[in-house]
């Protein structure tokens, strides 16, 4: 599984090395390059919390955090849809930042074929015991300290300590996709959380849609296990 993951991030590097996609580096600013902005964000979570019709069964209902990561996986913006930080679980805001980074990681632009853009919906079968991926969470873990750093009090705002960051992370359930643009490019990842899993999924896709980066194609579902 090790080496699984070392050839597929060689693969990434590789990829954007050949297709003359500069992949800045960390000393660059890689979170002030970004496929949207926070307010287009911000009024797209918003959007989808007042669409009656984005809910699933055994949905609590709740106000969601949203995440997007730029195509190197760093965080670019960060927002909420309720009114202050405290109308969502404060702990799914580094929950939705790893699922943006995780979904941004394992897509491909739809020319290449194969995998494409796997959703964390997809994941979860694929981690159970006996599952290809049994495991692969453990290979990317979260830096915490970034995660949950201060100030408290601009967390969700346009100016979130996690913006620029790559605070990593991987989830294997639903609520994580690639944003991808209407040529089937992957700009980056969205991560939505805040509610049960498959309500974060519905979300996410309906976010998505709202963003214009669903690569041009009607965003039902993908069918996966969602629990």
């Amino acid at each position: 599984m090790v080496k699984f993951l070392k050839m597929l991030c060689i693969s990434v590097v590789a990829f954007g090395a050949v297709n003359g996609v500069a992949l800045a580096s960390d000393s660059e600013g890689d979170g002030r390059s970004c496929p949207v902005s926070w307010q287009t964000l911000r009024d797209a979570l918003r959007a989808a919390k007042a669409d009656r019709s984005v809910t699933t069964p055994g949905a609590f209902g709740n106000n969601m955090w949203g995440v997007v990561v730029n195509r190197t996986g760093a965080v670019c913006a960060v927002a909420f849809s309720g009114s202050a930080a405290s109308d969502q679980w404060l702990l799914s805001r580094q929950i939705a930042a790893a699922k943006a980074f995780t979904a941004n990681g394992l897509s491909l632009d739809s020319i290449l074929g194969g995998s494409k853009q796997l959703s964390t919906q997809q994941l979860y079968d694929l981690v159970q015991p006996g599952g290809g991926l049994y495991g692969v969470h453990f290979g990317n873990i979260q830096d915490a300290a970034d995660a949950t750093k201060g100030p408290a009090s601009k967390w969700g705002a346009a100016s979130d300590p996690m913006v620029g960051l790559r605070v990593a992370g991987m989830i294997t359930f639903g609520g994580g996709l690639a944003l991808v643009n209407n040529r089937g490019v992957v700009v980056g990842g969205l991560g939505i959380s805040g509610d049960t899993a498959c309500q974060d999924d519905k979300f996410a896709r309906a976010v998505r849609t709202g963003l214009g980066l669903n690569g041009g194609v009607a965003d039902a579902g993908t069918g996966a296990t969602c629990r």
